[in-house]
């Protein structure tokens, strides 16, 4: 797979576009759509995407957090087999070419598109306008096709990724997979935190989110941990610790039969499902038998995860 930046080759092309928040399975469908009618007419597949979401620069106030980071999106994206990511930086000045000329510029000319695949609630252009039933007539005047797929439901709800944001704000981690196709993972780096949780017997890894992402609630989650390619489970707390009278925001992952030093490493945290809330201890005696339940309970979940 290729990825450019503002730039592409030209080849006979089929193309999806979109900020791909997410890549939920609706997303996914769109894709692969693409990748497969490519593939049959044996041309290009492309997938043109913004960076940064367009909302931060026409709309700051209103721009989502985050659902996965950019190595997130591209791994995903080079899974369902897409020949190229082109990858367009948003800026103010861009937001105000008319989607006609959007077509023309960074389309027809740069990749000789002949099909368009969308959702049905794209829009691309200055305000908006170029909404999928104008791209089709434009493109009886140009040359080329457009689908625009409705949106796929599960269990009577549409998948998309506001719903999915709202799943994770409740804590409802464990639901999240039936809309992306997988667990909620955080890309993170460990980072040098107080070492208290060594001194309670639970040494645990302070990490620091890549991406602006949407957080679940406070409190204490099982979990599974990506360190080096292997895969460990855990518990994580999110929260303040208010038994030692923290009020900074702080991810720790206690991480099961695992040993080392890991301080600068990137690793991914893999939410399986919330255990309880955050709970302001009286005493540390009170707070070590928590962690111990919490420790019991999240290899209970993982241990049910992994045998079905």
């Amino acid at each position: 797979m290729e990825i450019y930046y503002n730039q592409a080759r030209n080849s006979n092309t089929i193309i999806t576009l979109g900020t791909f928040d997410g890549l939920h399975l609706g997303h996914q469908e769109i894709i692969k759509l693409t990748v497969n009618k490519a593939k049959k007419l044996d041309y290009n597949s492309a997938l043109f995407t913004f960076n940064p979401h367009p909302l931060k620069v026409v709309s700051p106030n209103n721009t989502p957090k985050s659902l996965m980071s950019w190595k997130q999106k591209r791994r995903v994206i080079e899974s369902l087999g897409i020949n190229q990511i082109i990858v367009k930086k948003f800026t103010e000045e861009f937001s105000r070419i008319p989607y006609e000329d959007f077509v023309l510029e960074y389309l027809l000319n740069r990749f000789s598109v002949k099909e368009i695949i969308v959702g049905e609630d794209f829009k691309c252009g200055y305000k908006g306008k170029g909404t999928p039933d104008r791209l089709k007539k434009l493109g009886e005047k140009l040359g080329f096709g457009v689908q625009a797929i409705p949106s796929i439901k599960f269990k009577n709800k549409e998948i998309g990724s506001t719903y999915i944001r709202n799943l994770i704000l409740e804590g409802r981690v464990d639901e999240v997979k039936e809309q992306l196709g997988r667990n909620f993972i955080l890309d993170c780096e460990v980072i040098k935190g107080d070492q208290r949780g060594r001194k309670l017997g639970f040494p645990t890894a302070n990490l620091h989110p890549l991406a602006d992402y949407v957080l679940p609630p406070l409190g204490v989650y099982a979990c599974k941990v990506r360190v080096k390619d292997k895969i460990y489970g855990g518990a994580v707390h999110l929260g303040l610790i208010p038994t030692f009278n923290k009020n900074k925001f702080s991810i720790e992952v206690y991480i099961f039969d695992f040993s080392g030093n890991i301080y600068g490493e990137r690793i991914e945290l893999e939410f399986i499902k919330r255990i309880r809330g955050e709970e302001n201890f009286k005493t540390v005696e009170e707070l070590i038998s928590r962690m111990k339940e919490d420790v019991r309970l999240s290899k209970i979940i993982l241990d049910k995860i992994d045998s079905l």
